[in-house]
């Protein structure tokens, strides 16, 4: 899903259906090396860096990345960065 948020970014949103993440887990699933208890209880392989990294990533360009999540229902990503083709003048 893209969009604009408002005229001055731009933001791509990733849905994942499934089981959600619990709210009390969202704040930290930006932490370096934080794993939901789901991860930790399949002993995925993830290391819990990736989420991080985006973060970073888009913050060094201006933007940020949010995560919302309905527990049964879907999680959602988003990345927003600032659109800077907007303030070019032609």
């Amino acid at each position: 899903e893209i969009g604009a948020p408002d005229a001055n970014s731009r933001s791509v949103c990733i849905v994942n259906p499934g089981p959600g993440i619990p709210p009390d887990e969202l704040p930290r699933l930006f932490d370096r090396f934080y794993r939901t208890r789901h991860a930790r209880e399949a002993k995925s392989e993830g290391t819990g860096l990736g989420l991080p990294i985006v973060r970073s990533i888009a913050r060094l360009h201006g933007g940020d990345v949010q995560a919302q999540s309905t527990p049964g229902v879907e999680t959602r990503f988003c990345l927003v960065l600032p659109d800077y083709g907007s303030s070019r003048e032609g």
